[in-house]
This record gives C-alpha cells, structure tokens and sequence, in this order.
C-alpha cells in the first residue's frame, strides 16, 4: 500500500503552510505592538505577504491534505487497487493481466528531493484507460513491483498453457 510520498507531503507542509503561518504570527504580533524590531521597522508589513500567501495555500494544501487521507493505492497479486474517500468510499481495480505498461513521470525536484513521481498505469480493453497516480513515494520500487508482478502472471498461463497443450483431444460427434 502507498499514498503521497512522505518527503513530498512534509516539503509542502512547512513550505505552503506552516512557514508563512509563523510569518503572518510574528509580523502581526510586531504590528500590534506586543514587541518591537527597531533594525528592522518594515517588518510588520509582512502581515500583508503572509496573509495573502495563507490564502492562496491553504485550499492547495487542503487538497493534498485529503489526498494523502482518503487515496490509497494497494497492490495484490492479481490487481491494482486505487481506494478513494473517508466517509463514502469508491474502489477501482484494474486487474493486473489488464496493465500493458508502466510510466513513471518525474520532475527534477520530484526525482532528487522529494522521491516522489506520477505513476501512469495504462491498461488493455476497448477504451485504454489511463491511471495517474500524483506523487506516489518511491514511483520506481513501485513500478518494478508492478512489472515483476504481471510478468510472474503472464508466466504461469504460459505454464497452464503447456499443461493443457498434453491434455487437448479431439471431440466426438
């Protein structure tokens, strides 16, 4: 089982919300004159950038923060799993004979600093669906699981094929 990778989860976390929270706190705490930074008197107008930047991140952080509760991606030994929801939950599976193959998209800060990547499952059938999976920790282990999993499946019907090849016979009229 994986989600959003963790390295990812924590960049944003201290970045989009929590670093300009502590901005907003101090320059407002400096505003309202509980104290005072006499080097540096521009410093309570960073309410105004820290507020703004709290306002704009929050919904994206939000967003993240949902993601990383209610998905959940779960691998068998015969399908892929995408689990969806806290309160209402919808469950997709592709089986794993359905996978023909596997990309992973990686930025170059996705890749060196947060380990994470966009996993792009595309699957067999009539309309090819495509699966994306955001920021899944560690995209590469995941997908050579994937890969060693569909391939020891594809292996054992090449196996039942060659049992039941011995056991085909002519059918009577």
């Amino acid at each position: 089982m994986t989600t959003i990778g963790q390295r990812y989860f924590i960049f944003v976390l201290l970045f989009l919300f929590i670093l300009p929270l502590l901005i907003f706190y101090a320059s407002f705490l400096i505003l309202m004159g509980f104290f005072d930074l006499p080097a540096y008197p521009w410093a309570k107008w960073l309410v105004i950038p820290a507020l703004i930047l709290l306002i704009y991140n929050t919904p994206k952080f939000a967003h993240l923060l949902r993601m990383r509760q209610s998905y959940t991606y779960a691998l068998t030994n015969r399908r892929f799993l995408i689990i969806r929801g806290i309160f209402a939950r919808k469950i997709v599976t592709a089986p794993l004979t359905a996978i023909t193959h596997v990309t992973i998209e990686q930025s170059f800060w996705q890749r060196f600093f947060f380990n994470t990547g966009h996993l792009v499952i595309i699957t067999a059938g009539f309309d090819q669906r495509e699966i994306v999976i955001e920021h899944v920790g560690n995209p590469v282990e995941f997908k050579i699981i994937i890969e060693e999993l569909t391939r020891k499946i594809e292996d054992s019907w090449e196996g039942e094929d060659k049992k039941e090849e011995f056991k085909l016979r002519a059918i009577g009229t």
